[in-house]
């Protein structure tokens, strides 16, 4: 490994760390969303449902192959923590809520058309949710995955509302 590629190597495990310890010294209660820009950070909008329950999670990531996450559900928990893109392409994702629940979700699905990210979440009180990411989440309800827009218990507009 070159002396470059093992210092921006190191610089990434740095900033990892520093932002996972940020994380749990300012705690989820803090967490607020910013204006997401595609340019800025590179901003990504998400939407996700628990599917027993219907509770709605909007957020957004930051960082091109890893960086923070932040959402907010809609019973009220705001929640944080870290992603990154795994070697074979997979988007996984650990985060914490206020509420006292922790959770982790996993992309495994890539969709080209709207270019969205689909994934499962699961999350220690053992609540099972479904994760959308991407610029186009509306196209790819309307569509590309409209049966799958029937079969859920949260109703996309409200998911879509920012």
């Amino acid at each position: 490994m070159n002396s470059k590629l093992f210092a921006r190597f190191i610089l990434g495990c740095a900033l990892k760390a520093s932002f996972a310890l940020a994380l749990f010294e300012i705690g989820p209660a803090q967490a607020q969303t910013v204006q997401c820009d595609s340019t800025e950070d590179y901003c990504v909008p998400f939407v996700g449902c628990i599917e027993k329950t219907g509770e709605i999670f909007r957020g957004q990531t930051h960082g091109l192959a890893g960086g923070p996450l932040i959402a907010v559900s809609s019973s009220g928990a705001s929640c944080v923590g870290l992603w990154e893109k795994t070697y074979l392409g997979i988007g996984v994702a650990r985060f914490k809520c206020d509420d006292g629940r922790n959770g982790a979700s996993v992309y495994t699905y890539f969709e080209e058309k709207t270019g969205t990210a689909v994934g499962k979440a699961e999350m220690t009180n053992g609540q099972i949710g479904k994760f959308w990411a991407g610029w186009n989440l509306e196209a790819y309800f309307r569509e590309v995955a409209p049966e799958e827009r029937r079969n859920m218990v949260c109703e996309v507009n409200e998911m879509l509302l920012s």
